[in-house]
């Protein structure tokens, strides 16, 4: 009975090194490889926000609408920021287009809409994607407002 008994420990030991070996070894490695790839992620981020940051900006856009009964301006100043040279170059070169657009969308806003920052926000939102969509590039990292005024 007692060497059933030493030999049942030995096994449950054995069997429970052999189950840490297998941890610490088969599955610290998938963890190590894990913790590579999330390193190597955060580091290629760190690239992206240490480059420069490029700003192409745009001239006053204005549009006009009658509001409380009375002719009244929106003019608004953006700038487009990227980090990236070939970005920039396309706005650069599709500035008429891009100037075209954005009008368009201003118009569809509601004086009253812009009155607080949530509509100036989603017309920020809004711009933001049309010039993504219309120069076909991810790489547009943000349309900033550099001038707000409505008379």
């Amino acid at each position: 009975m007692k060497k059933i008994m030493i030999i049942s420990a030995a096994i449950v030991l054995l069997a429970g090194g052999g189950a840490s070996a297998y941890y610490f070894t088969a599955l610290g490695d998938d963890a190590v490889i894990g913790e590579t790839l999330d390193s190597e992620a955060v580091a290629a981020e760190t690239v992206a926000e240490e480059r420069d940051a490029l700003f192409h900006t745009l001239p006053p856009l204005v549009v006009s609408s009658h509001y409380n009964g009375s002719l009244r301006y929106l003019q608004v100043k953006l700038s487009i920021l990227t980090r990236n040279e070939e970005t920039l170059e396309k706005l650069r070169a599709n500035t008429p287009l891009i100037q075209n657009a954005l009008i368009m969308l201003l118009d569809t806003f509601k004086f009253s809409e812009l009155d607080n920052a949530e509509g100036k926000e989603a017309l920020r939102a809004q711009a933001e994607e049309e010039v993504r969509n219309l120069i076909n590039d991810e790489e547009v990292e943000s349309v900033l407002f550099t001038g707000f005024v409505i008379q």
